[in-house]
Formats: C-alpha cells, sequence, structure tokens
C-alpha cells in the first residue's frame, strides 16, 4: 500500500514524493509506478490530481508514460544523499533606530500619503525620481539653502551609494578624480570599480593642503567640504574657494558631498559650494540618512544642465529603486514643515550638547 504524507496543494506534493523515491532509488530506473487508480485509492486522492503529479514528472524527465502500460522511470535521475537537509535560519541584529526620529509622525504621514496619493504610488518610479519629490527638493534647497536649481536637475536614489554609482556610468573608464584622504570606503570601492582613478589627498585643519591639490592631475575632485571623512575637518572659506577655483581650469567636476553640512554649525547655515559656483562646474550630493534614519535610503543629487543628457543616457532603462511610497511620503515630511522642526530640534540638542562640554 502507497503511504505519502501528503500537502496542500495535492499534486505538487504527490510529485515531490514521487521524484524523491525515483531519486533515492525506491523506484530505480526502467521500473513501473502503481497505476493512477493505486494511486488515488491508497492516498485518497482524485484520478486528476494523480494525473497533474504524473504530468510533472514527465514533463521533468522523471519517467515516461505509455499509453495502455502505464508510468516508467527513467534512466539518470538517481541521486546520491548523504544527509538530510536542514534550513539554517537568520535573525536581523537588533539595533536601536536613531535618536529624535520622529517615528510616530513618519509613520502618520505615509499613512496619508497612502490614503491621499494611491494612483500615483503603485506606478514604477522614473529613474531621476519622482517630480513631486524632486518639485519639493528644489523649493527646499532655494529656500534653506539658497541654491537656485529646477527640479529636472534633481536625481533620486536610494543613498549615496547609488549615487556614486550613477557618476560612475556617467563619466566611465576615464574617470580621474581627488579627494580627501583617507577618503569613504564606500565611494572609493564604487568609483575604482567602474574603472575611476581616485587620489586621495592630505588634509591640514582647513581642508586639503593647496600644495597637494595643485600637484594632482586629477579632472574631478570630489569632497564633503563641511564634514570629511572620517576626521570632520570642516574646510575653511578661502579653501572652499581654493577648490572653486581648482575646477574652473579642469575638464571635470568639483562633486560637493554634503553630508552632516546642517548640522555641524549652530549658527546659520553656510552655503554650498554649488550656491558660490558661477561656472556650473559643481555636482551636489546629499543624502538623508543623517537628518532622518539611514534605514530610509533616501539621498539625491543635483546636476549642472549640460550633464542631464549625460545622466540620462547613463540610467537609461532603469529605474528608481526608491519606492514611491518613499518619495511622496518624504515630499510630505519637507512640504508640510515636519523635516525643517525635526532639524531645527536637532540643532538646538547639539548645540546645548557642546555647551555641556564646554562647561
Amino acid at each position: 500500500m502507497i503511504s505519502y504524507r501528503l500537502e496542500k496543494p495535492l499534486a505538487q506534493s504527490l510529485y515531490c514524493c514521487i521524484r524523491d523515491d525515483i531519486e533515492s532509488g525506491a523506484y530505480p530506473s526502467g521500473s513501473k509506478l502503481p497505476s493512477k487508480r493505486q494511486f488515488a485509492l491508497d492516498l485518497s486522492l482524485s484520478l486528476s490530481t494523480v494525473e497533474q503529479a504524473l504530468d510533472l514528472l514527465e514533463q521533468e524527465g522523471y519517467i515516461e508514460c505509455i499509453e495502455r502500460r502505464g508510468a516508467f522511470v527513467l534512466e539518470g535521475n538517481r541521486r546520491s544523499r548523504t544527509s538530510s537537509f536542514e534550513i539554517c535560519l537568520l535573525e536581523d541584529d537588533p539595533v536601536c533606530r536613531e535618536p529624535d526620529f520622529p517615528a510616530a509622525l513618519w509613520f502618520k504621514t505615509m499613512r496619508l500619503v497612502m490614503s491621499r496619493d494611491e494612483p500615483w504610488l503603485m506606478q514604477t518610479s522614473p529613474a531621476q525620481g519622482s517630480a513631486r519629490l524632486r518639485n519639493v527638493i528644489a523649493l527646499y534647497l532655494l529656500k534653506n539653502r539658497s541654491m537656485h536649481v529646477q527640479p529636472s536637475q534633481i536625481v533620486i536614489a536610494a543613498g549615496a551609494q547609488d549615487l556614486y554609482s550613477i557618476l560612475g556610468r556617467m563619466f566611465g573608464p576615464g574617470f580621474h578624480a581627488a579627494t580627501e584622504a583617507p577618503g569613504y570606503p564606500a565611494m572609493l570601492q564604487i568609483y575604482r570599480s567602474s574603472g575611476g582613478r581616485i587620489d586621495c589627498l592630505p588634509l591640514d585643519d582647513n581642508g586639503i593642503v593647496p600644495a597637494a591639490l595643485d600637484a594632482c592631475d586629477a579632472q574631478f575632485l570630489q569632497v564633503s567640504p563641511f564634514s570629511s571623512y572620517p576626521q570632520g575637518i570642516v574646510a575653511s572659506a578661502s579653501r572652499r574657494r581654493k577648490y572653486l577655483s581648482w575646477i574652473s581650469s579642469r575638464s571635470g567636476y568639483l562633486i560637493e558631498d554634503d553630508f552632516n553640512s546642517e548640522f555641524f554649525q549652530n549658527g546659520p547655515v553656510l552655503q554650498t559650494l554649488f550656491a558660490l559656483d558661477t561656472r556650473h562646474k559643481v555636482i551636489y550630493l546629499n543624502t538623508f540618512s543623517k537628518s532622518l534614519s539611514s534605514s530610509l535610503r533616501l539621498a539625491y543629487m543635483v546636476l549642472p544642465e549640460e550633464l542631464l543628457e549625460r545622466c540620462h543616457q547613463a540610467v537609461q532603462g532603469l529605474s528608481c529603486t526608491v519606492t514611491m511610497l518613499s518619495q511622496y511620503t518624504l515630499a510630505e515630511f519637507i512640504e508640510n514643515g515636519s523635516f525643517e522642526r525635526l532639524i531645527a530640534r536637532r540643532r538646538r540638542k547639539a548645540a546645548r550638547a557642546g555647551m555641556t562640554s564646554q562647561d
């Protein structure tokens, strides 16, 4: 009597049981399987369920069904099994969320967006990101950073590393850039994997050492002028002007990674290199990992208009990997003032911590 322990869907389960018996040798090559009726009677199945299982076995090359004679096991399906297989399940490491991240407010904003903007949320995001978020970021940069940016110049991505990958595709194997030593490891790895060449230049207390910059033959310069990695050095005003002067005579561009700039100072936020640039030679990068949460994987890049077609070619056929839900939630979060209030609260807290440490 045939005895299998079957689970739903029954046809798939029966297929797996017979396949395992063929692979183990319980049904050797050339042997005849029990009849469909025998399977059905012993296992309390319908004939159609048995037929589905046998059809699958025949399609996979385990058996051959011969009319009026039955099903026969084909050669070459014996599998040696030394031990039973067990899946070792993984566990995510528990981590504390970023301090002061307003999770309740973020999810409340998300629920509002889900109820209000449903028609836009289920579509695939364009390669450069949703028009709504790009519009909101352009308005935010104009108001808070004195940056004259058109939404069409903005590219949304899933974190700064995605932006580095886009830049690597845009400028190709001939990409030769200088950056602050020792350099952000992920950035160095991505650029080099794209065929780029990176020169890491030494820093002093004011930024990249001018003599090292002048001696460098790179065509691009990538800096974090308000918080170098990992020292956190803030480039002086004269050094920032030096960066702009240096790139003006090169064929490449200055890539300004503006990480952490909204938090390093207690007074008004200093102007970005993008805002100071008059030659349209600065590519501006920023991320919401510090201001909101690194788990959201949200970042953006502002390109000079002359690079828009090059970017379009680099991302052609691709989609932005940030969901429309995340993009629309962030847009609403910025537009309703929640983002600015969060920034102000965190800066006040940092200022109090600084005063306490001085005491």
